[in-house]
C-alpha cells in the first residue's frame, strides 16, 4: 500500500477543506442510490464526513463501513464519529479486504484520483458490490477548477520534483476518462455530471492560512520548500485568483465529476 498522501495533514483539514467538499456529498449519495437500511463501504473517508451522511441515511437498520489508507485521517474519523456506530478500518482502496457481493453501495469521495491504480480500484469497488447494486465517486477536475488544488499545481512548477505527487489531484480530469474507467471495470448504467460551487472566504489571507499550517497535501507540500520559494507560491496563487489584496473577500469556484455505475445483475 503506497504511502498515505494527507499522512500528518488532518489537522487543519475539517475546517480547511472538509467544510466545502460537504457541498458535494448529498449527490454522491443520491448517484449510490443509497436507502435505508443498506450496509455501505466508504473508501477513502478521509475525516468522515461522508460516512456521517451516509449513516444518516441508512439509519439504525442499516450500517457503513469506512476506511482510508492514512491512520491519522483515520483517527481524526474516530473523533468526528465517535457517537455513530460507524466501523472504521484502515484499508487500501485497490484492494479491498471483503467478499464478493458484500455491500449494497461503495462511495469514494475525492479519492480515487489519488490511487496509483484507479481501475484496479474500481474494479475492486464493483467486485465487492452486490448485484444490481450501485457505486459513486467524485473526482477534482483541472487546476482552475479546484479549490486548493490549484496551489499545489502552483508548487509543481516552481519544485519540479514534487511535480508527480501534486499532479495526481488532475489524473481524471474529464468525464470521458472517468466513463471509461467505470465502464472498464464493468459497471454498467454509467452516469457523469458535473457540479459546481462557490465557496466564500473572508480574505485570500484566511484561503491560505490553512496551507501555510500544512494542511492538505498541497499544504504539506508548502511547507517543505524555502521561505523564498514560498513567497513567490503564494504570490502567484493571489495573482491567478485576480485578488489585489490579502484582506478582501474571496470566492472560489470548486467543480468536481460525480460519476455512478451499476453492477451488473444476474
Amino acid at each position: 500500500m503506497a504511502e498515505p498522501i494527507y499522512a500528518g495533514a488532518s489537522e487543519g483539514y475539517d475546517e480547511l477543506f472538509a467544510r466545502a467538499t460537504q457541498l458535494f456529498i448529498p449527490s454522491l449519495l443520491r448517484a449510490a442510490h443509497i436507502e435505508s437500511g443498506q450496509t455501505v463501504l466508504d473508501v477513502a473517508t478521509g475525516t468522515g464526513a461522508a460516512a456521517r451522511a451516509a449513516m444518516d441515511v441508512v439509519g439504525s437498520s442499516g450500517s457503513v463501513i469506512a476506511g482510508d489508507a492514512s491512520p491519522t485521517m483515520l483517527e481524526a474519523a474516530r473523533r468526528n464519529l465517535k457517537e455513530l456506530p460507524v466501523r472504521l478500518e484502515i484499508l487500501d482502496g485497490q484492494e479491498l479486504p471483503y467478499p464478493d457481493n458484500r455491500f449494497d453501495a461503495v462511495i469514494c469521495q475525492l479519492g480515487l484520483m489519488f490511487f496509483n491504480d484507479p481501475a484496479r480500484g474500481l474494479s475492486e469497488f464493483y467486485r465487492v458490490l452486490r448485484n444490481g447494486r450501485w457505486a459513486a465517486v467524485s473526482v477534482t477536475t483541472t487546476a482552475e477548477r479546484s479549490l486548493f488544488a490549484r496551489i499545489g499545481a502552483v508548487i509543481a512548477r516552481h519544485a519540479p520534483e514534487k511535480a508527480e505527487k501534486l499532479n495526481r489531484f488532475f489524473s481524471i480530469p474529464t468525464t470521458e476518462r472517468l466513463r471509461s474507467l467505470m465502464g472498464g471495470a464493468g459497471f454498467r448504467e454509467v452516469e457523469i455530471q458535473t457540479e459546481s460551487r462557490g465557496i466564500e472566504f473572508a480574505s485570500f489571507d484566511g484561503y491560505f492560512s490553512g496551507i501555510e499550517k500544512g494542511a492538505t497535501l498541497s499544504g504539506q507540500e508548502f511547507v517543505q520548500l524555502s521561505p523564498s520559494v514560498q513567497r513567490r507560491v503564494r504570490d502567484e496563487v493571489r495573482d491567478s485568483l485576480g485578488v489585489p489584496d490579502d484582506g478582501r473577500r474571496l470566492v472560489i469556484e470548486m467543480e468536481v465529476l460525480i460519476g455512478s455505475g451499476r453492477r451488473q445483475s444476474g
